[in-house]
């Protein structure tokens, strides 16, 4: 099972990407023949997000998916509801009740997301550390890439500074599917940041690779 906080925020993201769908089901009159459908799109949205969040390095075309296409189709449908609202009484505004439900599961899960993020912030730089520990023991680092990388080919020359890495400065910037664990270090006149990327692997994460390393020379 997944770890608590990260089932929490993975609900939370599924949720919030989910509300314009939930909006249209709410919005769409009862006596609109139409509204039968609103809840199983709505329950199967926020279900492929919920489980497919867990897929870190194919998430992102759920995310294109929602904001490019679920997205605008919920504001053009709602947009014609409006029009028609004379002709077929197919829209109606939310009750208070139905705002203040909503307004509070939308600030529920902001809560929840930040706290998620936090946690998941914290734990991906511990997994880095182990990560780069586990990197610089092994005897055959090439394999050790191999099995425990998504794209080894961008992490050639991680044994040349994995030194530096070890003992440099990190921070990350984690999202519920990706995280970007940033390495500054000093070598040889030069500042140094690595960007490792890590992407969501069920409950853990798992390294993908270096995809921008930017060096600046001290001046002398």
């Amino acid at each position: 099972m997944k770890a608590l906080l990260l089932t929490i925020m993975d609900c939370a993201t599924s949720f919030l990407l989910a509300l314009p769908l939930v909006m249209i089901y709410f919005k769409v009159h009862k006596e609109n023949p139409n509204r039968r459908w609103c809840l199983p799109i709505c329950s199967m949205n926020f279900l492929s997000i919920y489980f497919l969040i867990s897929y870190g390095d194919i998430f992102w075309v759920v995310l294109l998916w929602q904001l490019l296409f679920i997205w605008p189709i919920c504001i053009a449908f709602n947009m014609h509801l409006y029009k028609q609202d004379k002709i077929l009484h197919s829209y109606q505004c939310l009750k208070k009740k139905q705002v203040l439900w909503i307004g509070t599961l939308t600030t529920l899960s902001v809560i929840m997301l930040c706290v998620g993020l936090y946690d998941a912030n914290t734990k991906v730089i511990i997994y880095h550390q182990q990560v780069m520990e586990e990197f610089s023991q092994a005897s055959d680092p090439n394999l050790f890439l191999i099995e425990h990388t998504v794209t080894p080919s961008t992490l050639v020359d991680l044994s040349e500074k994995i030194k530096e890495v070890k003992t440099g400065k990190v921070h990350a910037a984690t999202y519920p599917w990706k995280s970007t664990v940033f390495v500054v270090f000093e070598s040889e006149q030069q500042k140094v940041t690595m960007a490792f990327t890590y992407v969501r692997f069920y409950d853990s994460w798992k390294l993908d690779g270096i995809y921008d390393e930017s060096i600046v020379k001290f001046s002398k």
